[in-house]
């Protein structure tokens, strides 16, 4: 009996090769690691060692630290409408920190802006 593949069998073998070799550039580039490039030349120029190959799969499968939310500026957020801000001046006068003079002094500035 003869064992020859052929060469389709030669091709899928070679396919194989470089898709195992490139495995770890391919998991980078999947979960879109920010040291992309550095992991391919890695894996491209010492791959072929195995301590290469596999600090590049480990650096390709290293957590990646989540991009922080862009805060909101204080200023940015939505103010408070004009009648609750005349609703808390009036709490204010009720409790006594304010007088009648201030009251209606804070309650047209509000009224105006």
């Amino acid at each position: 009996m003869q064992n020859d593949t052929g060469p389709l069998g030669v091709l899928v073998l070679l396919f194989v090769g470089v898709l195992v070799y490139f495995m770890p550039s391919l998991n980078a580039r999947h979960r879109r690691h920010p040291n992309f490039s550095s992991i391919l030349l890695l894996n491209l120029f010492l791959g072929w060692t195995l301590i290469g190959w596999v600090v590049s799969i480990v650096w390709s499968a290293s957590s990646i630290a989540p991009i922080e939310p862009i805060r909101v500026r204080p200023e940015a957020e939505p103010s408070e409408d004009k009648y609750q801000k005349i609703e808390r001046l009036g709490g204010l006068k009720e409790k006594g920190l304010l007088n009648e003079a201030e009251y209606e002094a804070e309650k047209a500035k509000i009224l105006q802006s």
